[in-house]
């Protein structure tokens, strides 16, 4: 008899799926290791060779992400009119590039714009990424499985890049920039081998894209993702850079160290509890997991700005709590997405979705100022006290939306 697919293990999960969809993943898991492997220690790079402040820092990881969120959408529009293939390889050779000229440029400025370009690049790619992984599922019950391998890979390079990068950070090393170069030549060569240029559409389904992209603005179940998204990006966007900017504020020894057991905890608790609960987290509503996801991520803004004593078991405590949150939401959202989403439009919907993460995008600057001028305690316990209404919120959209559904299944 055979084995369900969900009790298969992870390695022969991977091994059954489509050639092309293997492929994109090996591509995705190298491009991640490359970004986990240098991102993580970029500002404490910068303060050190260039002597660059929070501030500075809180500026330009803000338009950066502006700058990616807008890349996102326009991307996914031209996507779907044009050659998708041609717009992801121009990306990943523009970052190739990039990652090069960081390994021999020596100028604070030229740092700047590559942060921004290298956003740009990845902005365009990513929503592409996740469309064309989403076109190799030959059913929609195939797509969770799809996603959440996706989202095992990545946090399996989540792991083992900081580590890498943890050696290079500590050597002053720009050689970690070249291999991000070589990790992104993979990627252009796996999306050579397994992405169609477009879409292969019916007469009747090629409409334009302008009146397609009206759907996404009365589809309910789309808006309520994207809502409920924005919010939780920009609570959880306050365990990325403006942790690390509230450990430099505390001069706190070892920082790399720290920086690095803070990636590796997140992506360890990942992989142990998508391992054992992955059949948990795909059949749990959705109005249920995003009271969950606040919780746990409640929890860990808490334990941050309480560590008065800069214990840094807690601050381990913390990631780890505020990871159960990311767990629950993120393979959840990214999956309704890509299903509800209409074929024609499908780059176009993940486009948009992610510009749900623009309040994040302002966070790193309005954090930086923060901190410099009040603390970082308040920062985070305003955070975490925004949880309980941002859940809230999040419930009662869900949930009407899961009753809309049923009646009209019954009507049907």
């Amino acid at each position: 008899m055979p084995v369900p697919r969900h009790r298969q293990s992870f390695l022969r999960q991977f091994w059954v799926l489509p050639r092309p969809a293997k492929t994109i993943l090996v591509g995705t898991f190298c491009a991640r290791f490359a970004s986990f492997m240098i991102w993580p220690f970029f500002a404490v790079l910068m303060a050190r060779n260039f002597g660059t402040s929070i501030a500075e820092l809180g500026v330009v990881f803000s338009l950066s992400a502006f700058a990616a969120l807008i890349a996102s959408p326009v991307s996914g529009i031209i996507a779907d009119k044009l050659n998708r293939r041609a717009i992801m390889l121009i990306s990943a050779l523009s970052i190739l590039g990039l990652y090069c000229v960081l390994a021999f440029g020596r100028d604070e400025q030229i740092y700047f714009a590559v942060i921004v370009g290298m956003s740009v690049a990845n902005g365009a790619l990513e929503p592409l990424l996740r469309s064309a992984l989403g076109d190799c599922a030959a059913k929609d019950e195939d797509r969770p499985l799809l996603f959440h391998i996706r989202y095992y890979l990545v946090n399996i390079a989540g792991a083992l890049g900081p580590l890498c990068g943890l050696w290079f950070a500590n050597q002053n090393s720009n050689f970690a920039f070249l291999a991000g170069a070589v990790a992104y030549a993979v990627l252009a060569l796996c999306i050579m081998k397994s992405v169609a240029p477009s879409v292969v559409v019916s007469d009747r389904e090629e409409m334009p894209v302008s009146t397609l992209l009206k759907t996404s603005v009365v589809d309910r179940l789309f808006l309520t993702l994207f809502i409920s998204n924005f919010f939780l990006v920009i609570l959880y966007a306050q365990i990325d850079e403006p942790l690390t900017f509230f450990l430099m504020s505390l001069e706190t020894p070892d920082i790399n160290g720290i920086i690095a057991s803070i990636n590796v905890t997140n992506t360890s608790v990942v992989l142990v509890v998508h391992l054992f609960l992955m059949k948990w987290l795909v059949e749990l509503e959705e109005h249920k997991a995003i009271l969950a996801a606040f919780f746990f991520l409640m929890l860990g803004l808490l334990v941050i700005a309480s560590n008065r004593s800069e214990i840094r078991e807690l601050w381990l405590v913390a990631i780890a709590l505020a990871t159960l949150a990311e767990i629950i939401a993120m393979p959840l959202f990214a999956t309704v997405v890509d299903r509800t989403a209409p074929f024609r439009l499908r780059n176009s919907y993940m486009g948009l979705y992610m510009l749900s993460n623009a309040g994040a995008a302002a966070v790193p600057f309005a954090a930086a100022m923060v901190i410099e001028h009040i603390g970082g305690g308040p920062l985070f316990l305003t955070s975490a006290i925004m949880c309980v209404p941002v859940a809230y919120l999040g419930f009662r959209l869900l949930s009407a939306t899961k009753q809309r559904e049923e009646i009209a299944e019954q009507a049907s």
